[in-house]
């Protein structure tokens, strides 16, 4: 084989080592999976303290014939006994199985395990799943539960982009899972069983992995975007029709945009992701050939890209009509071709000395790479973390980034050849005032060219000054929005800790120095755990908002502050108000509060609130902290007075 390798060209070496890598990978993982079937106990455990274990053992698969529609109870059938078959691989791959399969695995419940579990799916793009549990001690079936792209996932209150489900399992019983999977799309069925609590702290941990992820992509988006409308430059525009494609693409795969954005499409839903994922690959392919400049390298790497440009926009309309087994093998065909197409001319321009076909050679291999890690993890050849199960994410950002290095690069090296060109033009003039008194003439005819030059490079600095300090205006625009965002609560929408003593600390200070009264109101929503453990902690989130808006709906000021003081504490700082415009402010925010109609699920569930009030004079020589301290005293003091009253702090003005 080396020998073989040695005697083709250099390109042709790239194109057979690919080859040979994806085909070690799909080898490795399929040797991995039956190893580690074979030697797996047939039943998952559920003992206590477990957080989360991966359904890979026990598991058999029944697939329906075309037309054929299985219920439950014809499934566990014993007329279906022949046609389950257990699979051997360690995650659930069929790859592109559009017909209803059926998933049978066993579940037991440790003695004392008394968690609340889930069934996730870490897998989007499944049209339809369906949940049925066995009791096998009762012989009866359990509650039954469906999820997928047409359908709602956990009922209409829970936002969730993955499917999962509840498990009704109990110490000590044994319960037998079935689920009815169809898709159109790449048919993988990743499964976990979870601890309730453990599977809210991984979702929280994925929401800010994804939050930053979505974060940086359209902070690129919005950068490049600027620089086209600046520089009028359309590399920069087909870069940021690259990024938008690529956020298109991520919404769908990561479940947030069918959640989200179009839950009304079902075209987008059922063909989003193979039409964001073609057009990813177009935009890329026709960013790359303005970026690497493809129209003046070898003929035959710009007609290559011509063709691969031309394919991606078939593919794309072909995207738009229902998909098929067709759609998905043209994305992946092409995906793969363009893979090795990208490889192949980055290295031929690269031994031409382009110094930019570097950073797309590492760019590119940085989303190969990363998808390489997504495909090990989806056929089970390596265990999954938190940077495998998002490594094609992770893979985007880097490209991306890396790219937006490569196009400044790209700026910087325009600047130089600029610079280069008036360097030349000033020897050039040097040259001409050697030979003025030779040829007058033609030392008059260079000034002037000189001179007309030097007018028309200044207007271009003046230009791109002018460009450059709209720039930064917009960059200030942008940081203030991002500084508001920072002060703001983002589950109540009133402002948050950090503002309020910033704001207080400033009121207190001017109080002191003009002698107008200020007013600290600090109000504690009454038995609010009680609400949170007797009904639950979404209808605690709802009851802080609720009250929240009432607080907000008091107060008509604008120098006025309503602010989250901490978990279920609120705190008003109200500028130039006496203790009884103070105190009539508190009873009316008090009788807001209480006045509120919180109802939850059919249940009205009564909201106080108590409140303490301190409003005097600021001293100079007193503490924020002391002064809080007083508004704080004066909220115990009405707690304890049977709390749903105000209290105004001893001493107050």
């Amino acid at each position: 084989m080396h020998r073989f390798l040695s005697s083709l060209p250099t390109p042709r070496k790239w194109f057979f080592a690919w080859h040979w890598l994806l085909a070690c990978c799909v080898l490795l993982a399929g040797v991995v999976g039956v190893a580690q079937a074979q030697t797996q106990p047939d039943a998952l455990v559920l003992e206590k303290g477990t957080k989360s274990v991966a359904v890979d053992r026990g598991v058999a698969l029944l697939t329906e014939e075309p037309g054929e529609h299985l219920t439950r109870e014809q499934a566990m059938g014993p007329d279906m006994a022949v046609r389950w078959k257990p699979y051997t691989g360690k995650k659930i791959n069929l790859s592109r199985e559009v017909r209803p399969v059926w998933i049978r695995f066993v579940v037991l419940g440790g003695d004392d395990a008394f968690n609340d579990w889930l069934l996730a799916i870490n897998w989007t793009m499944l049209k339809s799943v369906d949940l049925h549990q066995f009791h096998q001690q009762r012989g009866e079936w359990l509650a039954s539960h469906s999820a997928g792209l047409l359908r709602s996932v956990g009922g209409p209150r829970v936002k969730e982009a993955t499917p999962r489900f509840p498990l009704d399992v109990k110490p000590g019983e044994e319960v037998t899972v079935f689920l009815r999977v169809q898709t159109d799309t790449h048919f993988v069925v990743p499964m976990k069983v979870w601890d309730k609590e453990a599977f809210v702290a991984d979702r929280y941990d994925h929401g800010v992995l994804m939050g930053l992820l979505f974060g940086i992509l359209g902070v690129m988006f919005v950068y490049n975007l600027s620089l086209y409308i600046f520089t009028h430059d359309r590399s920069f525009w087909w870069y940021s029709a690259y990024l938008m494609a690529i956020v298109l693409y991520e919404l769908t795969v990561t479940g947030y945009g069918p959640l989200y954005l179009w839950d009304g499409s079902t075209w987008l839903k059922l063909n989003g992701y193979a039409f964001f994922a073609a057009c990813s690959f177009l935009t890329a392919s026709v960013f790359f050939r303005r970026f690497l400049d493809l129209g003046k390298a070898q003929p035959h790497l710009n007609r290559l890209n011509q063709c691969i440009n031309l394919y991606w926009l078939v593919v794309v309309v072909v995207t738009i009509f229902p998909s098929t087994r067709l759609t998905g093998l043209l994305v992946t065909v092409g995906g793969l071709f363009a893979t090795f197409a990208g490889i192949y001319t980055s290295v031929r321009l690269i031994m031409r000395g382009n110094v930019l076909a570097v950073y797309f050679m590492v760019a590119w291999l940085a989303i190969i790479v990363s998808t390489l890690v997504t495909l090990l993890y989806m056929f089970g050849a390596i265990e999954g973390n938190v940077w495998v199960d998002n490594s094609q994410h992770l893979g985007f950002v880097v490209e991306t980034v890396l790219l937006s290095i490569a196009l400044a690069a790209r700026i910087r090296r325009e600047k130089l050849a600029k610079e280069a060109a008036q360097q030349e033009s000033l020897d050039l003039s040097r040259k001409v005032e050697q030979e003025r008194e030779e040829k007058l003439q033609a030392q008059s005819l260079a000034l002037a060219l000189q001179t007309q030059a030097n007018e028309e490079l200044e207007q271009r600095v003046q230009d791109r000054t002018s460009d450059l300090e709209m720039a930064m205006v917009h960059l200030e625009s942008a940081n203030s929005a991002l500084e508001k965002l920072s002060l703001t609560d983002a589950l109540t929408n009133v402002h948050n800790r950090r503002y309020f003593d910033t704001l207080l600390q400033n009121e207190l200070t001017r109080s002191a120095s003009t002698g107008a009264p200020l007013t600290l109101i600090l109000g504690d929503i009454d038995y609010f755990k009680r609400i949170n453990d007797t009904v639950g902690h979404l209808a605690g989130d709802e009851c802080l908002k609720l009250v929240a808006a009432a607080l907000s709906n008091t107060v008509s000021r604008a120098s006025d502050l309503v602010a989250r003081y901490g978990g279920e504490e609120f705190a008003m700082v109200l500028p130039d108000t006496h203790p009884e415009q103070g105190a009539e402010i508190a009873e009316r925010v008090r009788r807001a509060v209480e006045n509120i109609a919180f109802i939850y699920r059919g249940k009205r569930i009564p909201v106080s609130i108590s409140l303490g009030v301190v409003s005097r004079v600021a001293d100079k020589d007193q503490s924020m902290a002391d002064f809080i301290g007083e508004a704080d005293k004066a909220l115990y003091a009405a707690k304890d007075a049977g709390r749903n009253r105000v209290q105004m702090a001893c001493g107050a003005d």
